[in-house]
């Protein structure tokens, strides 16, 4: 899925700085898949795409907590509040 983010992609500096791109570009209430979220960050910072799904989302657990809510932990479903 793209999505309009409203930036230079070349100016970020760390796969941190990419997750809180993606996730702020999410409009409230969207539901999304940890793959999808390592897809779309992969998109605008390429050097994640080798970097495990899991690593994304610890990144988006520690920078982004109150910007998300775990809709199903098994499903890694989450949505944006």
């Amino acid at each position: 899925m793209q999505i309009d983010l409203n930036f230079n992609s070349e100016h970020l500096k760390s796969m941190a700085q990419a997750v809180r791109q993606v996730i702020g570009g999410y409009a409230l209430g969207r539901q999304f898949h940890g793959n999808e979220l390592h897809n779309d960050v992969a998109d605008i910072y390429p050097q994640a795409r080798t970097m495990y799904t899991d690593t994304i989302q610890r990144a988006m657990r520690r920078y982004c907590h109150s910007q998300y809510r775990t809709v199903d932990q098994n499903k890694s479903l989450y949505e944006r509040v």
